[in-house]
C-alpha cells in the first residue's frame, strides 16, 4: 500500500497549527484562491481552476525557520567526506564543500520538514467567497461535487498559503533509513533557514544522498542549483456544509456538530450535573438535557451545520443553591474547527466546580 505522505505531514503539522494542510511535494499550483478538492483521507489537493474570480490576497512577509519532524527522527552534523571541489551556487565560485546534515529515521513513515519561510499570503476579504457562490457551484456541479443548490465538503478555496525560499521535506519507506546533504555552510545554513553560520549567497546544496528508502523533496529541486521562486509548504482551506454553509477554515468532513461533555479526564470529579444545550435553527430554537454524575460523559452528535447561538449549560448540583456555568458560541460551524468540541467537568463534591473546553482553554 502507498503511503500516504501528505496524509502524515498534515497530521504532524497540526500539532502546532491545527487549521493547516500540508503539501509535501511542494505542488506550485496550490495559492490564495485556487479552487478544487481536497481529499480528507489523502490530503491531496486537486485543482479544479486556478483562481476564483475578483481574488485579491495581502502578502505578509515572515522570514523564519521551519523545522518539523517526527519524534523518532535525529540530524546530525559531520565533516563532508566528498573528494575535490565543486561549482557552488551560493557564492558562484569553486569551493570544497564543508559539512553534511545527515537525519536518521527510526521508524518507517517518519518524516523531517526544514525550510527557510519566505511569507504567508492570504485572501483579503473571505467574504468574496461566498460572494462567488454561483460561480463556485458550477464549477463543483461539473466535478460532481455540488447538487440540489449545495456544494459537497471537500470543495472549495484555499484561503492561506505559507511559502517558503528554499529547504527540504524527506520521509522513511521503512526503519533507520537516512538522508543527507552535503554543501558549504553559507549554502546549507540558507537552505535550512539555519542562524549562527556566516556566509553570503543563495540557498543550495553541493549534492544530496539517499536511498531507496527514503522519499524527499528538496527546494531547489536539484543539487547545485539556486532556488529562484518559493515554493508553498502548507495551505488552509475553505469548505462548505453541503448548502451554502460557509466552513471558513476546513480540515475534515464534518457532516453536523459534535458536543462531548465528559467528567472523567480526572478521577475527582464527583459533582452531579445537569446540563443544558440550547441553539437555534432555520425550524426553531433547539433544547436538549442530560444528566452527567462523576466519571460519565454524554455526546451530542447530531448538532445541524446551521445551528447558531449555541449555549451549554451546566448546573452542578451542590449543598444549598446550585454552581452554574454557562458557555456560548454565536456560530459554532465557523468558530469550531473540525466542526467538534470537548468540555471537561471539574470539581470534587463540594467544592468549587469548573468546566473547560479541550480546544480553547
Amino acid at each position: 500500500m502507498a503511503i500516504k505522505w501528505n496524509r502524515i505531514y498534515t497530521d504532524l503539522l497540526r500539532g502546532s497549527r491545527p487549521t493547516l494542510w500540508g503539501n509535501w511535494a511542494l505542488n506550485p499550483i496550490i495559492k490564495p484562491g485556487a479552487v478544487g478538492i481536497v481529499d480528507p483521507a489523502s490530503g491531496e489537493f486537486t485543482l479544479v481552476r486556478e483562481a476564483m474570480p475578483k481574488t485579491e490576497t495581502i502578502r505578509i512577509s515572515q522570514g523564519r525557520r521551519w523545522a518539523i519532524s517526527s519524534k523518532d527522527v535525529q540530524r546530525k552534523e559531520m565533516k563532508a567526506n566528498i573528494q575535490g571541489t565543486v561549482f557552488d551556487p551560493a557564492t558562484g565560485a569553486l569551493a570544497k564543500p564543508d559539512i553534511t546534515l545527515e537525519w536518521t529515521f527510526g521508524k518507517e513513515e517518519s518524516i523531517a520538514s526544514e525550510f527557510a519561510i519566505n511569507s504567508e499570503h492570504r485572501l483579503s476579504d473571505m467574504s468574496l467567497i461566498h460572494g462567488q457562490y454561483e460561480w463556485l457551484y458550477e464549477q463543483a456541479k461539473s466535478v460532481g461535487m455540488a447538487s440540489n443548490g449545495g456544494i459537497a465538503e471537500g470543495f472549495g478555496v484555499v484561503n492561506n498559503v505559507i511559502y517558503a525560499d528554499s529547504g527540504i521535506n524527506a520521509g522513511a519507506k521503512r526503519k533507520n533509513a537516512k538522508f543527507s546533504l552535503s554543501g558549504t555552510a553559507s549554502g546549507l545554513n540558507t537552505l535550512l533557514g539555519e542562524d549562527g553560520i556566516s556566509g553570503k549567497g543563495g540557498a543550495s546544496f553541493i549534492a544530496s544522498r539517499d536511498t531507496s528508502a527514503v522519499e524527499s523533496h528538496t527546494l531547489p529541486g536539484k543539487d547545485g542549483e539556486v532556488a529562484t521562486h518559493p515554493l508553498p509548504v502548507a495551505y488552509s482551506f475553505t469548505s462548505f456544509g453541503g448548502s451554502k454553509l460557509l466552513i471558513p477554515t476546513w480540515v475534515r468532513k464534518i457532516g453536523s456538530l459534535k458536543l462531548h461533555i465528559d467528567s472523567k479526564a480526572t478521577s475527582a470529579t464527583t459533582y452531579t450535573t445537569k446540563v443544558t444545550v440550547t441553539y437555534e435553527t432555520p425550524a426553531g430554537r433547539v433544547e436538549r438535557k442530560t444528566l452527567i454524575t462523576g466519571g460519565s460523559s454524554a455526546n451530542f452528535n447530531d448538532i445541524p451545520l446551521n445551528a447558531t447561538r449555541l449555549q451549554v449549560s451546566a448546573e452542578f448540583v451542590n449543598i444549598g443553591q446550585n454552581d452554574i456555568q454557562v458557555l456560548n458560541w454565536a456560530t459554532p460551524l465557523s468558530q469550531w474547527v473540525g466542526g467538534s468540541r470537548t468540555i471537561n467537568l471539574y470539581g470534587t463534591w463540594p467544592g468549587s466546580p469548573t468546566m473547560k473546553v479541550v480546544e480553547e482553554d
